[in-house]
């Protein structure tokens, strides 16, 4: 079941569309991504490096770029601490890369994922203490770390701490009290006491912005500090954080740079991800790149990827990145394995608001991706929790649907989770094995869900017909890239739809090439739906019946008439080009 409504939110678009240039059309779709201000609207459209804010307005970060220049200009020895995500791997890349041009001696150190779990621990603290560093700068972590700060100070380590997730509090007195780790500076948007004016930017994305300010005091051009955008930007696609404000144009400059990268590791990435001729896209890298930037943390070691990144040549970058490929094909065969082995034991919609499953079995490293699929399966929040090497603990993954904040909700059970962090829609954590049930029955009964939560919402820009669209207003349309997360691609939708034809494509038969016409007029468009072709099947066939159904697949008339929301686009096709729609929904 899905809920679909157009969106009807009111201006006068023919004014906006005058003022910026653009049809009344895309007017609509900005104003229904809640966009009203004009400065707003501009940097939406036509946003550069320029409208970045200045990286000073960041609490701490005057103290921290004191910190860093102090260990610089001393000699000290600054060790990077860095997640073992693409997020992680890139904002390490990012410190270190800048840290070493401005002159200062920097390294890295990455926990290992199945052994010592999430940021950073006690073994890097005391390894950093025995290697003689002398200055601590975390990224991508370190804001839930208040013990581990606490204690790297107590040894003497100067800590920074460079993070981007949601600050833990507990309640006092009735007030909310936010756990800010004594570090010796701590910048993170999200802190309560920040006036940063954009809260989500990705680890990478600080990183960055720590760069910005470490080349404005040693005099780094700014030529220089832009090649370390195209880390920022991958790390941003990769990391699903809100495709809005700055991120926006982080992604957009950061994959020009990118296109003409000079970094081996990444210009092989490139050549295996993209097909000859084709541009780079939110696309590509999320669903091509990432997963394999992140098959190294998951399967093996983040060190793969750090070693990729910083590769002398091209022979060494494609000697490791055969190895991340085929880590990533032996992460896609565990986390089918691990779906399977949970949604086997399902007799229809699995019960509770919150899916809470322990599965051993279930390779620690994949435990996200699983919940995520089974998540989309059911709508409902996830947790898939399995063993961890700490004996007589055991580790989670979350992953929750739009409206319910997994991380708020992981706070009224704090007390079960000796670990925990992440961010409204994502979160990682761990527990003590016998505290399951209780954890299960804790947070279910805090979930605060209604069935209408559990209905996939599906949001129409416009009711637009097949003949208003035009070469012209596709052409437009990638004036609102990049597309992701809290700026989805817009969605037209048109009803009674004839399909005149459909057939299945594809190597695994799991693409619908249909022919569709209007019911304004004898227009038919090329379609292609990448919705599972038997879920099709069986609903056209218990709506129309058999008989329709192989009239529709055999090019004949029919009765089969559907609703459609759609997307349209430019498809190249032997060097001709033409309309086609790509069908998301259908009822």
């Amino acid at each position: 079941m899905e809920k679909w409504f157009l969106a009807n939110k009111k201006a006068d678009f023919a004014a906006i569309g005058k003022k910026f240039g653009v049809s009344p059309v895309i007017a609509k779709i900005i104003r229904n991504r809640d966009i009203v201000d004009e400065n707003d609207i501009h940097k939406f459209l036509y946003g550069a490096m320029d409208d970045l804010y200045d990286p000073m307005l960041m609490k701490d970060m005057d103290m921290l770029a004191a910190e860093l220049k102090k260990s610089i200009d001393s000699g000290k020895r600054i060790r990077v601490v860095q997640d073992y995500d693409v997020d992680g791997c890139m904002s390490g890349y990012i410190l270190v890369t800048a840290i070493r041009l401005c002159g200062g001696n920097a390294d890295y150190d990455v926990p290992d994922r199945t052994s010592e779990g999430y940021g950073i621990n006690e073994r890097i603290v005391k390894s950093a203490v025995n290697d003689g560093i002398g200055t601590l700068i975390t990224c991508d972590n370190g804001i839930a770390a208040g013990d581990i700060t606490s204690l790297a100070k107590s040894m003497g380590l100067c800590v920074l701490v460079t993070d981007h997730h949601e600050v833990q509090y507990v309640n006092a007195d009735g007030k909310q009290k936010y756990l800010i780790p004594e570090a010796d500076a701590v910048v993170d948007p999200k802190r309560p006491d920040c006036e940063y004016p954009f809260k989500h930017l990705c680890g990478a994305g600080i990183a960055y912005k720590v760069a910005e300010v470490l080349y404005d005091i040693y005099g780094r051009s700014k030529e220089e500090l832009n090649k370390l955008l195209q880390y920022a930007a991958v790390a941003t696609v990769c990391d699903i954080v809100d495709l809005t404000g700055e991120n926006r144009i982080i992604v957009k400059e950061g994959f020009k740079v990118l296109e003409d990268t000079d970094n081996y590791g990444m210009r092989a990435l490139l050549d295996r991800c993209l097909k000859p001729g084709e541009k780079i896209s939110v696309g590509r890298v999320g669903f091509f790149i990432g997963p394999v930037i992140n098959a190294g943390g998951r399967m093996s070691t983040a060190q793969l990827v750090m070693s990729l990144l910083f590769a002398k040549d091209r022979e060494e970058a494609e000697d490791i990145l055969d190895v991340l490929i085929e880590l990533n094909e032996e992460r896609k065969r565990e986390t089918e394995d691990a779906v399977k082995n949970i949604t086997s034991k399902y007799d229809g919609i699995p019960n509770g608001n919150v899916i809470i499953e322990y599965n051993p079995k279930c390779h620690e490293s994949v435990a996200g991706i699983a919940a995520g699929r089974i998540k989309d399966l059911y709508y409902k929040p996830t947790i898939v929790l399995t063993d961890s090497e700490d004996e007589g603990y055991i580790k989670g993954s979350a992953r929750s649907v739009e409206g319910f904040d997994i991380f708020e909700r992981l706070l009224t059970v704090k007390d079960l989770l000796p670990r925990f962090g992440g961010h409204p829609m994502a979160a990682g954590l761990s527990m003590q094995e016998a505290a399951v049930d209780d954890f299960r029955r804790a947070l279910n009964a805090n979930a605060r869900l209604t069935a209408e939560d559990f209905i996939p919402k599906v949001a129409i820009d416009v009711a637009m017909p097949f003949e208003y669209v035009t070469e012209q207003q596709i052409t437009e349309l990638s004036y609102l890239e990049p597309f992701g997360k809290a700026n989805e691609k817009p969605q037209f939708a048109q009803k009674d739809v004839e399909v005149c034809s459909a057939r299945v494509l594809g190597k695994n038969r799991n693409v619908l090439r249909l022919s569709l016409q209007s019911p304004f007029s004898s227009l038919q468009v090329d379609a292609v739906s990448f919705a599972d072709p038997a879920a099709f099947d069986a609903y056209v066939r218990q709506k129309f019946g058999d008989v329709e159904a192989e009239k529709m697949y055999l090019g004949r008339k029919n009765a089969v008439r559907l609703s459609v929301v759609y997307y349209p686009e430019i498809h190249t096709y032997r060097g001709e080009k033409n309309i086609q729609i790509v069908v998301k929904n259908y009822r």
